[in-house]
């Protein structure tokens, strides 16, 4: 009987190591204590979903106004996953709205240079890993940033893997993304696919018509697009608002 335990404790180390990093027990109380300190709690039924979608998808596509969460919840998520061991990196990447060859040009050590391409999710970072966990997993690159130049070549396995900002990916690197993805890997795309600069060849709205042709495409979606599922500030919500209705005016 004992044997048999030890056998089917070995048999869930092993599955364990394999979908994620390692983590002794003693740390491994401490990190399960600091999430549960402080849980994420969704503010709306539609963010609700949304945790739901990523817990139940590898793929998750969300567009809709600014303010929603949209990234904020896939990178606590991620957060929370990395201190339980479940997966070994974090991985962000974005369209080239600026230069992404310029990393290496700015000057300072490596956490500073990512602390420029990273500025929308730093204190997402810093608030859920500490500021030396932080630094710790972006010099050792659990933490990365990933330009789109070399997406092409990279691997997503054992990973969260963020995408933001993606109404402005073109449809190339759309389909470059999206065919990275391995192993334990969960991808999540959002951007306000209404406010592209690049209209029908957006590639998330590519993805999204994608999804729907092809059912064998297993993904979840998510719009918010009612004006109440801005949680950011009222400020915020009230320049969506005004801008929309300018907008429209325009047109």
């Amino acid at each position: 009987m004992k044997r048999t335990q030890e056998a089917v404790q070995l048999a869930r180390d092993e599955k364990k190591q394999a979908r994620g990093r390692t983590i002794k027990p003693k740390f491994g109380e401490q990190r399960e204590e600091q999430i549960n300190s402080r849980p994420l709690v969704p503010l709306n039924d539609k963010q609700r979903t949304y945790i739901h979608l990523i817990n139940e998808f590898d793929l998750v596509l969300a567009t809709g106004w600014a303010g929603t969460s949209k990234t904020y919840i896939p990178t606590v998520m991620a957060c929370d996953a990395y201190l339980r061991g479940d997966i070994n990196k974090i991985v962000f990447t974005r369209p080239n709205i600026s230069n992404s060859k310029s990393l290496g040009m700015f000057k300072g050590s490596v956490v500073e240079k990512m602390e420029m391409w990273l500025m929308p999710v730093m204190n997402i970072l810093r608030d859920r890993l500490g500021v030396g966990g932080l630094e710790t997993a972006i010099k050792n690159g659990n933490i990365q940033f990933v330009p789109m130049e070399v997406i092409k070549g990279f691997s997503a396995e054992d990973c969260y893997f963020i995408v933001d900002e993606g109404e402005d990916l073109n449809e190339e690197e759309a389909k470059k993304i999206v065919t990275r993805q391995g192993r334990n890997c969960k991808m999540i795309i959002s951007g306000d696919v209404s406010q592209s600069e690049l209209k029908e060849r957006s590639g998330l709205k590519m993805l999204f018509n994608m999804i729907e042709k092809y059912p064998a495409i297993k993904a979840g979606i998510i719009d918010f697009n009612n004006i109440n599922d801005i949680v950011r500030s009222d400020q915020c919500k009230q320049w969506v608002i005004a801008f929309n209705k300018e907008e429209k005016e325009a047109k």
